[in-house]
């Protein structure tokens, strides 16, 4: 054999195993495109995040403060929503005009939203470049948030009258809020009233 044949034979080789190889990649994309997917009505129980303090978990007892220099009794009795969002969060931005449609149509929960952001400055222009003044905002530093566990933003808690996590949320938009305070999941048997 000579070196021109050896070639040829090399080249029609690789054509044929590359040829081959596409072959199988088509047919496997086309079986992934056949196969039927899930689809999601709204009616099924959303999922329960894993951040978070857990369900059942009573909230972490602490002197707050808002923003505007007065005491925040979470305490007091009374079921409410703690939301916990970030400065330079896209997703939070969306949060915010759902929060503000939520409280609109459930005047009497209360709800407190937590800003995270390095300082109270950041957290006070925070506030004001999204109109958030005319709502109960506390500035949540590091240790704040550690406290509740939450290491994903926007994520809300649905407390009981005994400030107990009944429910939890990646809350985007108003829909998410409804499903949160709508659709209870059972607490496990081990997670109630503990405390943080």
């Amino acid at each position: 054999m000579n070196l021109i044949t050896t070639v040829l034979v090399i080249q029609y080789g690789l054509i044929f195993s590359l040829a081959f190889f596409v072959f199988k990649l088509y047919r496997q994309v086309r079986e992934l495109k056949l196969k039927p997917q899930t689809v999601v009505t709204g009616h099924e129980m959303p999922a329960v995040p894993k951040e978070g303090l857990e369900l059942g978990m009573q909230i972490p007892r602490a002197a707050y403060t808002s923003m505007a220099g007065d005491t925040v009794n979470l305490y007091d009795g009374k079921p409410k929503i703690l939301l916990f969002t970030m400065n330079h969060c896209n997703a939070c931005k969306e949060t915010y005009g759902a929060i503000k449609a939520f409280m609109a149509s459930h005047p009497d929960l209360s709800v407190t939203l937590f800003l995270y952001a390095q300082d109270a400055d950041e957290a006070a222009e925070m506030a004001v470049a999204n109109e958030l003044t005319d709502m109960q905002v506390v500035w949540a530093d590091r240790a704040m948030i550690d406290s509740f566990r939450v290491n994903r933003f926007p994520l809300a808690f649905y407390l009981s009258e005994e400030q107990l996590v009944i429910n939890k949320s990646v809350t985007n938009y108003l829909h998410h809020l409804e499903q949160m305070i709508n659709q209870l999941p059972h607490a496990k048997p081990s997670a109630l009233n503990k405390s943080a």
